[in-house]
């Protein structure tokens, strides 16, 4: 079987290609930033090496996280909208887990601790026993963590790999214990591709793993606006599915693209996407199909920015007004909408597949001005 996997999610990005137990391509690159930029060329030149196309791949596979927002983002989205595109199942794995199926590579032998820095003090850390994880991936502050990894060990000699390997060493150390460190500090796409073949029955497409919330909020200047095409249907069908419940599929995204009056737009910030709007115009009016924002990026303006950009777009098409429906519930979303100038125009019951009831909201274009604090949850 043939798996073509990736990994972004921390400090390297890399590339495997194999063929049941025979490697085809592999390639492997330290890289703390830049990992959207690099990885399609990689794949390419991955594809060349092995001297296959797209169509011959059977499954693929990616890491998850834990890792930044930015590298999960990239690797993850990439490889659904690949999904979608060959129609092959795709397995995700942590980054916690591949580093462990490296380590027992090196060691041979069990428990294999993975420590990987995840600053604060803290650490993304697990404890995997036959590649079992026996202490669950988590983030942990170091010292607590290591008290139960040697606590749970029970006197056993335990391998070590990951960022925060050599400090988890020394800690050890200390208390009289001898541990084997091994080489293994990142994630390789190439031990994700092995994992993924050993999934019998591949589940549900990969989702992110996202142990705590962003570092920082997202800096408003970095945020990017494009428009989407019909180029973009997978990776459209990817955020719906990723933001919203009920995926759409991406034939709808593209058709609605190229239609008279279908528009959208994507938003990007350092080569991750963020989130998207969808619209369509007829006549006079306009409506806002989805919309929608990953939760790492909610409430760093992106909704706001995306729904003044559709607003701007229906005016150029020629619409007075734009129209919207948001769950009565959702009082952020709405919130957001009203200082852009919304008003309820009207009321559909049971409008959503859980039962609750959809508002339908009416701005005249162009909108009212951005506000100071944006807000979409």
């Amino acid at each position: 079987m043939k798996i073509l996997a990736v990994d972004t999610a921390l400090g390297a990005c890399s590339v495997a290609i194999i063929d049941n137990a025979r490697v085809l391509s592999h390639r492997w690159v330290a890289m703390p930033r830049g990992h959207a930029e690099a990885l399609a060329p990689m794949i390419e030149e991955a594809l060349r090496e092995a001297g296959i196309g797209f169509a011959d791949l059977e499954r693929l596979g990616v890491t998850t996280g834990p890792g930044t927002f930015t590298g999960q983002r990239v690797g993850l989205a990439f490889m659904r909208g690949l999904r979608l595109a060959l129609g092959k199942p795709l397995v995700g794995v942590t980054t916690l887990e591949a580093m462990a199926a490296a380590a027992a590579a090196q060691a041979a032998v069990d428990p294999i601790a993975v420590l990987h820095e995840a600053k604060r003090g803290e650490v993304y850390a697990a404890l995997f026993v036959e590649g079992k994880p026996t202490i669950p991936v988590q983030v942990a502050e170091f010292e607590s963590f290591m008290e139960e990894l040697d606590a749970t060990a029970h006197g056993q000699t335990l391998v070590l790999a990951g960022t925060a390997a050599e400090a988890a060493a020394a800690w050890l150390g200390e208390r009289g214990k001898t541990p084997v460190l091994t080489e293994v500090r990142q994630p390789d796409a190439l031990w994700v591709a092995r994992l993924a073949d050993a999934v019998s029955e591949p589940g549900e497409t990969a989702r992110p793993l996202y142990l705590r919330s962003p570092d920082a909020r997202l800096a408003a200047a970095a945020i990017r606006l494009r428009p989407a095409v019909a180029a973009d249907s997978t990776v459209l069908a990817e955020l719906y599915a990723a933001c919203l419940t009920g995926p759409w599929d991406a034939g709808f995204f593209a058709q609605t693209l190229e239609s008279s009056g279908g528009f959208g737009t994507i938003a990007e910030a350092h080569g991750a996407t963020l989130g998207f709007v969808l619209g369509r115009a007829a006549a006079d009016e306009a409506e806002i199909l989805a919309i929608g924002v990953l939760p790492a990026y909610r409430r760093s303006g992106v909704g706001h920015r995306l729904l003044a950009e559709a607003g701007r777009r229906a005016a150029e098409l020629g619409a007075a007004r734009l129209f919207l429906e948001v769950a009565t519930d959702n009082l952020a979303a709405r919130a957001l909408y009203h200082g852009l100038g919304f008003s309820e125009a009207g009321k559909r019951k049971s409008y959503y597949g859980t039962g609750g009831d959809a508002l339908i909201l009416r701005g005249d274009l162009p909108l009212a001005r951005l506000g100071n604090d944006p807000k979409l949850a």
